[in-house]
């Protein structure tokens, strides 16, 4: 009886390996670059634009051999120097110009921060002779009534923060930064361009909507990791919509702001016509907090 049902499964394993398809050889070809953008407002300062250009996982030379680290001189070759950069707004035209201690980054000259007020973004890349566009409408400022931390660990930090909701469905995102250089950094940089580029580190992003929320004032408790008892944090607030709210979920990942840039931006939402990224101009409100006062 046994050797009747070893014959049977060793019959099945044979009709089962006659019946896998034989490997196809496939040819995926990769996306045609296109611009990246993304933007930030530097409050009471300027608007910052980075312009950079997509690639593929696929493109040789991504990676060094073996490894998932990106080949030297890679960031360079996916960063777009020289563009043309302009922002319009109620008749005027801004150039912005790039900084020289962050290719890619391209500043306003003025201090773009009218609310309700339309801003179209147009970027073209001569190198390339590709052109992108496109538009955002700064929305009203919320601010945080009050935050401060509520505990602390060798590596964590609890936050409580509490902000008065305004009229109508409202989409926010709160961010928390550090130092990036060390810890116990008490001149935290919120002047960089942007602001987590260089002195300052992206640690937590968290996206917040009303719609989840009956109550006017809103009461949110938060665990940041990576923060040391000594640091210094910095925290930013905006009031955005809805599509850069979806723009972000869909995004992976946080990390580092600048990093998030050259994320393969595969089925993510984006309101860049003929390119890739999202455009947005909102004004975050800023509040820096020195743990070492609690």
């Amino acid at each position: 009886m046994k050797s009747k049902i070893y014959i049977l499964i060793f019959s099945l394993v044979l009709m089962l390996c006659a019946c896998r398809p034989k490997p196809l050889d496939i040819a995926v070809q990769p996306q045609s670059p296109k611009l990246i953008i993304a933007s930030q407002i530097i409050p009471s300062n300027v608007m910052a634009v980075l312009v950079t250009r997509s690639f593929s996982v696929l493109e040789e030379g991504t990676f060094v051999e073996g490894t998932s680290e990106i080949s030297p001189g890679f960031i360079d070759k996916i960063i777009v120097q020289d563009a043309l950069v302009t922002v319009s707004y109620d008749g005027i035209i801004d150039t912005l110009y790039s900084v020289d201690t962050i290719p890619g980054v391209y500043v306003s000259a003025k201090i773009l921060q009218v609310p309700h007020q339309n801003y179209v973004l147009h970027v073209y890349d001569p190198k390339s002779d590709e052109s992108v566009s496109a538009s955002a409408q700064m929305l009203s400022a919320v601010k945080i009534d009050t935050i401060y931390p509520i505990g602390k660990t060798d590596s964590t930090v609890s936050l409580k923060f509490r902000f008065t909701d305004l009229p109508g469905q409202n989409w926010y995102l709160f961010n928390v930064y550090k130092a990036s250089k060390q810890s116990g950094v008490a001149n935290l940089d919120v002047n960089t361009t942007p602001f987590a580029v260089g002195e300052n580190q992206l640690l937590q992003s968290q996206l917040i909507t009303d719609l989840v929320y009956n109550k006017n004032l809103i009461e949110i408790t938060t665990t940041v990791p990576g923060v040391y008892p000594t640091d210094t944090i910095g925290i930013t607030f905006a009031n955005i919509t809805e599509g850069h709210f979806l723009f972000l979920s869909a995004q992976s990942g946080t990390g580092d702001l600048f990093g998030q840039f050259f994320h393969e931006p595969v089925n993510i939402p984006t309101n860049v016509i003929n390119g890739f990224g999202y455009f947005s101009a909102y004004d975050p409100d800023v509040k820096i907090i020195d743990l070492n006062k609690y």
